[in-house]
């Protein structure tokens, strides 16, 4: 059965292949049979660029091979290269390789800024922090606490929970006390920002039903699905990005779990009893189909 990582592969293979032609996301999307959103997330994991970057830098890459190793005309590279008008070849050239294309071709210099990426799996970061793996089937959640959105910057997220522990205390129907939870809604994830990343995100606690919640709470309602489930032992405070990076980048790609297209989201649960080293129980939850 093919994996996550034997598809970015296959989509790698294809826009080499199709670099002359029309290549979008949607295309892309439609070859390798994800959403969007999902394999932009994918792609940008494994690779560190959005799809559009990877395909204009391999573009411009090998418009600078020609440049350099042909005779043909700046405007037909331009055409090879995606683009309409010599202009905006031109500008799309610059910003890249800080210098025009006629000056690019004078100077006989060909270096590479974006040769065509190969994908084995190997990454920075090991799994040796995971204690254990689990598949878990989970009726609907719901949650109440605080949102913030991340779009002015990431100190949102220690906000949210500076307001959560000392409000926590006043939700009504609270269940699972033993654990708070972390949501990142990406339900409006920008999929073209080259910048941060943007989305929701709750400081919560699970309930039994939304009524009547404190000034300032909200609610989130999470649906019935199956999750893979991370679980090691860890400090709170710590970020959970290397832990997210390892999952995208590692996990998921080796395995052949799809991602649910349904539930655009994933949650940490913070286990609120510490040992003596300041670790709790941590769980890192990710929908599937």
């Amino acid at each position: 059965m093919k994996t996550n990582l034997d598809t970015i592969r296959e989509m790698m293979d294809y826009i080499e292949k199709h670099l002359e032609e029309r290549l979008d996301l949607d295309s892309l999307c439609r070859e390798a049979g994800y959403s969007r959103y999902h394999l932009s997330r994918m792609f940008s994991a494994i690779s560190g660029f959005s799809v559009h970057t990877y395909i204009q830098r391999r573009r411009l890459t090998e418009a600078a091979r020609l440049l350099v190793f042909t005779d043909k005309p700046v405007m037909e590279i331009a055409l090879f290269a995606g683009y309409e008008t010599q202009q905006s070849f031109t500008i799309g050239f610059k910003a890249m390789y800080k210098c025009s294309p006629r000056a690019f071709r004078r100077k006989k210099e060909f270096f590479p800024l974006q040769l065509k990426m190969t994908v084995d799996g190997s990454g920075k970061l090991r799994g040796d922090r995971m204690m254990n793996i689990q598949m878990v089937e989970s009726g609907r959640m719901l949650l109440a606490g605080y949102r913030k959105n991340t779009r002015f910057g990431f100190n949102v997220i220690e906000q949210c929970w500076k307001k959560m522990h000392a409000g926590k205390g006043s939700i009504p129907d609270r269940i699972n006390r033993e654990f708070l939870v972390g949501l990142n809604d990406y339900a409006r994830w920008d999929t073209d920002s080259e910048k941060q990343p943007v989305f929701d995100y709750y400081a919560a606690s699970e309930v039994e039903r939304i009524g009547a919640l404190p000034k300032g709470m909200e609610s989130r309602e999470l649906p019935a699905t199956k999750y893979i489930v991370f679980c090691f032992r860890g400090i709170k405070e710590d970020s959970m990005q290397p832990v997210a990076d390892y999952i995208y980048r590692e996990w998921f790609p080796q395995s052949t779990c799809r991602l649910n297209e349904n539930a655009r989201y994933d949650f940490v649960r913070y286990g609120e009893e510490t040992d003596e080293d300041d670790r709790s129980r941590i769980e890192y939850w990710v929908p599937i189909l």
